[in-house]
């Protein structure tokens, strides 16, 4: 069958079974991040943390996601996506297995960094490959799904570390080991995935990009329109590229409602038990599972449509509003921790993970094949950097203002992205991979 572009192919059943490979990365992401939520509290109990050390060890994967958004968007450009694509998931079974059995809290740290660079990795390297082959119609749910398994994953890793805690008192080894098991199945699941056409056509592999069309997709795709190079650019040209006066602005723009998304959201998230349980109440871990849950409530529908009905531009504003306005309620609650609390804490887990569906959609849609790794990277890696300045500074601003300050701050923030995506969101909607890449910003 002849097509015009990858744009325009019919949705077929590789493009499912590579949206579900694709989608366990991230499924893994969210079981890894989100067990230390579960055994937080354990942790402060068997090790006598301090307010400083429980923010270190909250933050330590995501200063790891910071070096390795970096390091995996680059190497992705310069050689490829489909070897990082399995290295980066071995490194994932490797490091869980290592946290089973650690003994110290300083080799817990080395370990939650290590496996952390290995998830910055997956970011961009992930989410590219599901750009390059995916239709456009099928491209925003199918990037906003990566999304969705991030939060199936760190549903996960609440209900099966509390479960796990509740047979086995204490053992948070058991807990944080958990994480192999799906890092294995995952590490399975990605043999035998073809290296993406769009990466081989732009550095000049014409005719591999051709047969992999025709092998995986039975489809001959004309790949006008995409500049061909004898060999993948330098990391240095690549850079310069990315930091051109072009695409400076879009850079910065991905990376900044990145942060601020991902700051308050990831402190929250991880120390939402202890929030909790400073408000007094009743079985805080459970709550927080139950919290936790509801982020389907805001992913499901952006998955299944609602980011191409209502476009990227109005989602991310909406959802920053929204967001805002739910943790400055509870910043004002007076009483104690009740049914108010708790439904406002589940409208900002709605709202904050739909808003978060656009994480991979933007930085992908805006950059072009041959810097799509690195911008992604780069955006991962500013945001992971704020969402562990946020889980490091969230418990020492409860210890010294107290919970309601802290959440105050952390809506002024969710303001801030609301101006911020009003101002300067582009809507990219129906657009095709070129046409997208070639918006600029005022």
């Amino acid at each position: 069958m002849e097509v015009r572009t990858l744009d325009d192919a019919p949705a077929s059943a590789f493009h499912l079974r590579l949206a579900l490979v694709a989608g366990g990365g991230p499924f893994c992401d969210g079981y890894i991040l989100g067990v230390i939520g579960v055994v937080l509290p354990v942790l402060v109990s068997s090790f006598h943390l301090s307010a400083d050390a429980t923010g270190l060890v909250g933050a330590a994967s995501l200063l790891g996601v910071f070096i390795g958004g970096f390091a995996g968007g680059m190497a992705s450009d310069r050689l490829g996506r489909k070897m990082l694509y399995t290295v980066n998931i071995l490194m994932f079974t490797v490091f869980s297995a290592a946290q089973y059995f650690c003994a110290s809290f300083d080799a817990l740290l080395v370990w939650r960094f290590l496996i952390g660079v290995a998830i910055g990795a997956d970011y961009p390297i992930a989410t590219a490959y599901v750009t390059e082959f995916m239709p456009r119609r099928w491209r925003g749910p199918a990037l906003s799904g990566l999304i969705t398994f991030w939060w199936l994953g760190y549903v996960c890793s609440f209900v099966a570390g509390y479960a796990l805690l509740s047979f086995f008192p204490g053992n948070w080894q058991l807990v944080m080991g958990s994480s192999f098991i799906p890092s294995l199945f995952l590490l399975l699941c990605r043999s035998g995935m073809p290296e993406s056409p769009l990466w081989l056509m732009s550095v000049g592999r014409v005719a591999e990009a051709r047969h992999i069309v025709m092998t995986f997709l039975n489809a001959d795709i004309s790949f006008e329109g995409i500049q061909s190079t004898a060999a993948p650019g330098g990391i240095r040209q690549v850079v310069v590229k990315l930091c051109s006066p072009r695409y400076r602005g879009l850079l910065v723009f991905v990376s900044t409602f990145w942060i601020l998304q991902s700051a308050p959201a990831f402190s929250i998230h991880t120390l939402q038990a202890q929030i909790l349980a400073q408000m007094h109440m009743n079985d805080p871990i459970l709550v927080a599972c139950v919290v936790t849950c509801f982020t389907f409530l805001g992913i499901l529908p952006v998955t299944f449509g609602l980011i191409n009905l209502i476009g990227r531009r109005t989602l991310l504003i909406w959802s920053f509003v929204l967001a805002a306005l739910s943790l400055l309620f509870i910043a004002l609650w007076s009483g104690e921790a009740g049914w108010a609390v708790l439904a406002a804490f589940i409208v900002y887990s709605a709202v904050e993970a739909a808003g978060s569906g656009l994480q991979f959609v933007y930085p992908n849609e805006l950059f072009p094949t041959e810097i799509r790794g690195t911008a992604v990277g780069f955006a991962s890696s500013a945001s992971r950097l704020g969402a562990a300045l946020g889980t490091f500074l969230l418990p020492v601003g409860v210890a010294h203002f107290g919970v309601r300050v802290t959440l105050f701050f952390a809506s002024s923030l969710l303001a801030l992205g609301a101006f911020i995506s009003w101002r300067w969101a582009p809507e990219t909607a129906g657009l095709s991979l070129s046409e997208a890449s070639h918006i600029t910003l005022s």
